[in-house]
């Protein structure tokens, strides 16, 4: 990595400590459908094994994988959406970049291991040619399907099971050891035959951490038993409705803020959470025995609200935001009556900036490595509406707290990712009580925080520390986890500091928010608890050695400060009243 900063900036060797390995990780920011990396939805049962030292999933059965995915699954599905950045907008959103590396590297996967994993790679997680929904879109679609076919015979209720295992496995194994996932709740809970998949992940959640089979293959690979909390996401979508609630407004369609059909599948109604968060379907029956309630509340700590931020959030989505917030305010109470203490998470994505790769024109089919590849595809984050939408949520929040004065005796409000928040609204999330959480490995890798707000510089960085890795086949896999790229040692402060110290924690911790970092799915955004501690710890020691105003107003801040925050964000979510909003340090 370069490091041609001005002259400011090129102060003397940095003297700091890395952070100590010993530490309990919390990942505050997780979607449990992301966890598994790639390589796992070529062999799950291989891939649990491998887990526990028992074997691992060989080249074989990666192979097998993408040449069901390009020779069944794109002639099928893939091939009629032609040169399309994504699917129809009422569909699964499969990118025109991890399609291309289906037809780009037909030809070369067999011969190469290194081509074979970069190829799934790109198909599988987020990488600065396929966006993260695209890579959810292919995990619980085709590859799932394939798992099922393959492996399990059909069997869903076995391939479950073992999505559940390898899971909490994966958790333990990648050192995260407590944390908050996101669990896909839209509609509410879609039961089927007496049976819902939704609810299958509450149980997993709460049980299998301690299920024999787990604890033993916990015990071989020398890690302790994961905490695993759930919350059920909505759609971000419904932030912007329109008034009558058919449309919603969204500007990655005409390249501004415009009405656009809010499809039906979308909705998810205030109700509808009200009496999920108590264990409820939506007639307001249960759906756990009673004697498993209070296991239930144990686990389901809260909502979520998420999606490609390509929305423009409206005063009727604040109204609907409002009317969530109330719902889940109301289940709080309607908890404690029955016995539970605690209060309930309300977490909002906003300010992260969707990414639209491939804007405006895609390159033509047929496609190759030179035009698909060769070249970072020029995309579009829209800071300024991830900006407005900050402010727009934090209004949102004072006014319902104007009205429910006691609402932080029931709820914790944080917002996700705030990537494009300024040093006025960070004043504001703290002057309201509103904690954050940031996820700095996942915001480069889906461009959210993009190369051009890199303090060393597009071009810099471009020219020494990408283009090298572009031109040539065998280099331009390592892009896919740009980050590793650009800053590959997370101790380094001056060359994390370049990359990474425009990030907006820099305003977060000197107004004193309370801050968490979480991975947003390790598995697709090349991402990694300890080394998100790692990389924030580098960047308050840059901060600290490069800006006097960072020092003065964050005062002792450090490492130790996520940890302590940590510490005060769950001992706030476990109590019935509202602890003082502070920043902890410990001595």
């Amino acid at each position: 990595m370069s490091t041609k900063l001005p002259a400011f900036f090129l102060i003397a060797a940095l003297t700091w400590a890395a952070p100590a390995a010993a530490q309990t990780y919390f990942d505050a920011h997780n979607h449990i459908t992301g966890v598994l990396p790639y390589y796992a939805y070529a062999d799950l049962p291989a891939f649990i094994r491998g887990l526990s030292g028992r074997g691992s999933v060989d080249a074989q059965e990666r192979l097998a994988l993408y040449l069901y995915l390009s020779d069944v699954w794109y002639p099928r599905d893939g091939a009629k959406l032609g040169d399309a950045r994504f699917s129809p907008p009422d569909g699964q959103r499969f990118s025109l970049g991890a399609r291309a590396a289906l037809v780009v590297y037909r030809n070369q996967v067999a011969g190469s291991q290194a081509v074979l994993d970069g190829a799934l790679e790109r198909v599988l997680t987020a990488t600065p040619w396929s966006e993260f929904d695209s890579a959810y879109a292919f995990r619980g679609g085709p590859a799932m399907q394939y798992l099922l076919t393959e492996y399990y015979g059909g069997n869903a209720a076995r391939l479950g099971a073992d999505l559940c295992k390898a899971t909490v496995l994966d958790l333990a194994a990648t050192n995260i050891h407590d944390s908050e996932q996101s669990l896909p709740f839209i509609g509410g809970w879609h039961f089927k035959d007496g049976h819902s998949d939704r609810l299958d992940w509450v149980n997993c959640a709460s049980d299998e951490p301690s299920a024999p089979s787990v604890a033993a293959a916990l015990h071989r690979m020398d890690e302790p038993k994961p905490i695993v909390k759930i919350v059920f996401m909505t759609h971000t979508s419904q932030l912007a409705t329109l008034p009558g609630g058919k449309t919603y407004s969204e500007w990655s369609k005409r390249d501004r803020c415009a009405a656009t059909t809010l499809p039906a599948a979308l909705v998810t109604t205030p109700a509808t959470i009200y009496h999920a968060l108590l264990a409820q379907n939506r007639a307001g029956r249960p759906v756990v025995p009673r004697a498993r309630r209070a296991t239930f509340f144990a686990t389901v700590v809260g909502i979520d609200t998420a999606g490609p931020e390509t929305t423009c959030f409206t005063p009727t989505g604040m109204q609907y935001y409002e009317r969530l917030v109330d719902a889940v305010y109301r289940a709080s109470k309607a908890r404690r009556a029955l016995g539970w203490h605690g209060k309930l998470l309300v977490h909002t994505h906003v300010g992260e900036g969707s990414v639209i790769d491939y804007a405006p024109t895609p390159p033509a089919m047929p496609w190759t490595f030179a035009d698909a590849f060769e070249r970072l595809p020029p995309t579009w984050t829209n800071d300024a509406q991830a900006h407005a939408n900050i402010t727009a949520l934090l209004g949102a929040i004072a006014d319902f707290e104007q009205h429910h004065p006691d609402v932080h005796d029931y709820v914790v409000f944080r917002m996700a990712h705030v990537a494009w928040a300024d040093a006025a609204q960070a004043a504001a999330m703290r002057a309201e009580g509103v904690e954050a959480d940031v996820n700095l490995e996942s915001n480069v890798a889906t461009g959210a925080y993009p190369i051009a707000r890199m303090p060393l510089g597009a071009q810099a960085i471009m020219t020494d520390d990408v283009d090298p890795w572009l031109a040539d086949e065998n280099t331009n896999f390592a892009l896919n986890d740009l980050l590793d790229v650009l800053a590959p040692d997370p101790d380094d402060p001056m060359a994390v500091g370049a990359v990474l110290g425009n990030a907006s924690l820099k305003y977060l911790l000197e107004q004193h928010v309370r801050c968490l970092l979480g991975t947003d799915a390790d598995g697709v955004e090349h991402s990694d608890i300890v080394k998100e501690y790692r990389y924030a710890a580098a960047l308050i020691a840059y901060w600290n050695h490069t800006d006097p105003r960072f020092r003065k107003l964050a005062g002792d801040v450090s490492e130790r400060t996520m940890f302590d925050n940590v510490a005060w964000h769950l001992r706030d979510m476990s109590t019935d009243t509202a602890l003082p909003y502070q920043q902890e340090v410990t001595p």
